[in-house]
């Protein structure tokens, strides 16, 4: 019998059809199909084949997505696909017993920090590279909306996918050598919980809120069980257009004394941080309503400071704008980085700084959304 060997775009193929074929069991008024497809453009002045061709401009993802809802019962999908890797985003089922609750279930949101993001720009925050924006787990969690107040419980016992990929497009403890260390601890048995405020003073509509997190780090070489710890305060306030962000952030993985760092994976790549560290973001932004769309100018800064003597902070700050018109949506970003990976020649976050300068590049991205 021949076996017909199939890989993850196969895989995805297939879920697509099948879910095609199924939506005659759900009203027509409560499915939805989507998805985007993005280029982008970098000039980056620490990087003289960048510098002589005046940038380069690619390829960077296309996605599809699912959401229908039948009864009190739904379903929600993204798959990613860029040139080097595919990936799920997200993919979840979800139950409603009541207005006030929502149960979801699969690979879903990690509820932590500021409700949404902590950034405004393409590039996201600092605390996204370490784990702690727009994260995606395995597990489950439940929503509670009050009159003004949401509280998130949740349950991951584990990454999205494997700890020994970097194919992922939020990052997680990572098995495997990174620049000569051999590191093999990987995400399990993960709670979170977040409570967030609504309050409405003066007219600035804020959210006021903070989130704990404690999870465990299985070690693949010894079998041991060590632990992880974060938690964070945040605050999300608008008038007028104007936007205030501001998210301070503590985390500690426990690892063996002499080595101080852990490996984390994303969107392909495998990098160090910081094993214990404080983060600041600090964030604000101005929406306007123009002839040719909505406008966003925002400034984003970030800096996480490490704990270990060694080490050194990293910074970054992000001074851009976003456009949107119908299904059209574009990021202009001019960033500013000091020892922070993507943002500066570093190739971490938070160790020791080895270059000591302040690097600069230019990122557009450019996104068709249906």
């Amino acid at each position: 019998m021949e076996i017909i060997k199939m890989n993850n775009t196969s895989v995805f193929a297939l879920i697509c059809s099948a879910m095609m074929l199924s939506t005659p069991a759900i009203a027509e008024s409560n499915y939805d199909m989507g998805g985007m497809v993005r280029v982008n453009y970098s000039y980056v002045d620490y990087d003289e084949a960048s510098k002589d061709k005046y940038g380069d401009m690619k390829f960077e993802v296309a996605a599809f997505s699912f959401n229908g809802e039948m009864d009190d019962f739904g379903v929600s999908m993204e798959y990613r696909l860029r040139a080097d890797f595919d990936a799920i985003k997200h993919g979840y089922a979800y139950y409603t017993p009541n207005d006030d609750t929502m149960i979801r279930a699969g690979v879903t949101k990690v509820p932590f920090g500021n409700i949404g993001f902590i950034s405004n720009s393409f590039w996201l925050s600092l605390q996204y590279y370490v784990g702690f924006e727009d994260d995606y787990d395995t597990g489950f969690s439940v929503q509670f909306d009050g009159e003004n107040s949401r509280t998130d419980v949740a349950f991951f016992k584990g990454a999205e996918n494997s700890a020994s990929m970097t194919n992922r497009f939020a990052a997680d403890l990572y098995t495997g050598t990174v620049n000569g260390t051999e590191y093999t601890a990987e995400e399990s048995n993960q709670i979170n919980l977040r409570q967030s405020f609504f309050v409405d003073t003066f007219g600035i509509k804020s959210t006021i809120g903070a989130s704990v997190e404690y999870g465990q780090m299985y070690d693949n070489a010894t079998g041991n069980n060590d632990n992880r710890y974060a938690y964070a305060v945040h605050y999300d306030g608008t008038l007028n257009g104007w936007n205030v962000q501001a998210q301070y952030l503590k985390y500690e993985f426990d690892t063996a004394p002499e080595q101080n760092a852990v490996a984390l994976s994303v969107v392909g790549a495998a990098y160090e941080v910081a094993s214990e560290a404080s983060s600041i973001t600090a964030n604000v932004s101005k929406t306007a309503e123009l002839s040719w769309g909505t406008f966003k100018f925002y400034n984003d800064f970030n800096v996480l400071m490490p704990e270990h003597d060694d080490f050194d902070d990293s910074y970054q700050n992000v001074t851009g704008m976003s456009v949107a018109n119908g299904p059209l949506l574009a990021w202009f970003d001019f960033i500013v980085g000091k020892n922070m990976l993507w943002s500066s020649r570093s190739n971490h976050v938070g160790l020791q700084d080895e270059f000591g300068d302040w690097d600069k590049k230019i990122n557009i991205n450019l996104g068709y959304y249906f």
